[in-house]
């Protein structure tokens, strides 16, 4: 064993030992349980303080993976830390493998796609050639039942929100313009049927704003800023973070998410838009289950929130100052725009 060490030792670090297929085989098992090693934790005074998965020692995990003693060090050479790319491993270096939680939640992640899979893909089929005919599918029965007895998350919604409009015309908008249109006016939307008068609003204003806008070319965009003073309950929180995700995760709302039924809008073609047809199901359930609206994650900005309120007329929410025209422009555009005032002499 130990001339074995000091021929490995002794050869050129680019130099790596030839593997045959079984000891290929255990260095794949090896290498898949390593995710972080010592040079990925923090230091504190020289120390490393280990946050970043189960430290363990790399020969000590070769042992849980049965590798024999005499084929560690010829594979230790061919590993490496998949998280800060370090490869300069010996069998006493301290490797970072999944905590409990991580596996927890990878277990959690391969429910998802073993249950909703192809449940999702069909429902969202089905819907695309019979949007009326959803309840006959055993996901749209068990949306439907989970919405109803309260499974998936839910929130109250309470302080600033905000709404834009595109400029269309010469008409100077007032703050009553700004609330939702009157019944019969609405085209269909991601969480409103055709004429159906529901409210939407944003957490933030570039987000409302980006939420009318195309993103081709410079327009002109009415926003006004509301005041939500008293909190309203029961709103159907579909929104996500995937930096919170946990074991006791809604399966169900996890599906909706991995496969984008909820923010998606590629196949949506000017009146054809199946890609709404999901979401005004889910938007039914919520109305029949008693719920006042829905929070969702923005399309266009991830980090912020949009929120339907199906009610509006019996939430208090007050409009704050008058409604004020932004310019959106695109990113080339704003740069040339930028370009164009640093080259004005002054």
């Amino acid at each position: 064993m130990i001339k074995e060490i000091i021929k490995y030792t002794n050869m050129n670090e680019f130099d790596l030992p030839e593997l045959t297929g079984k000891e290929e085989r255990l260095r794949k098992k090896v290498q898949s349980k390593i995710e972080y090693c010592s040079y990925c934790q923090p230091y504190d005074e020289g120390e490393v303080i280990w946050i970043y998965g189960d430290q363990i020692e790399l020969n000590d995990l070769m042992d849980d993976c049965n590798v024999p003693e005499k084929d560690k060090q010829k594979i230790a050479r061919h590993l490496h830390c998949p998280y800060c790319g370090h490869a300069d491993f010996d069998l006493g270096f301290e490797v970072g493998v999944k905590t409990r939680f991580e596996k927890q939640v990878d277990a959690h992640m391969e429910e998802v796609y073993g249950l909703y899979g192809d449940e999702v893909i069909e429902l969202e089929n089905l819907l695309e050639q019979y949007p009326l005919l959803a309840y006959q599918n055993k996901l749209a029965k068990r949306i439907h039942k989970e919405i109803n007895q309260r499974k998936l998350p839910f929130t109250i919604i309470q302080g600033e929100f905000y709404r834009a409009r595109k400029v269309e015309s010469s008409e100077v908008l007032s703050s009553g313009k700004m609330y939702n249109p009157p019944v019969g006016k609405p085209s269909e939307g991601r969480f409103n049927h055709a004429g159906q008068s529901h409210l939407y609003l944003a957490n933030d204003k570039a987000t409302s704003i980006k939420e009318v806008i195309s993103d081709e070319h410079a327009v002109l965009v009415w926003t006004q800023k509301f005041e939500i003073s008293k909190t309203v309950n029961d709103i159907l929180d579909l929104s996500f973070d995937w930096s919170k995700l946990t074991p006791s995760t809604s399966t169900l709302l996890l599906s909706l998410k991995v496969y984008n039924t909820i923010g998606r809008n590629d196949r949506n073609k000017e009146n054809w838009k199946p890609d709404y047809f999901l979401t005004r199901y889910l938007m039914d359930c919520a109305k029949q289950a008693g719920y006042k609206g829905i929070k969702y994650n923005s399309t266009k900005d991830e980090y912020n929130f949009d929120l339907v309120l199906f009610y509006p007329d019996q939430v208090k929410i007050t409009a704050v100052g008058k409604p004020t025209i932004e310019i959106f422009l695109n990113k080339q555009e704003e740069e040339k725009f930028t370009s164009d005032l640093l080259d004005i002499d002054v």
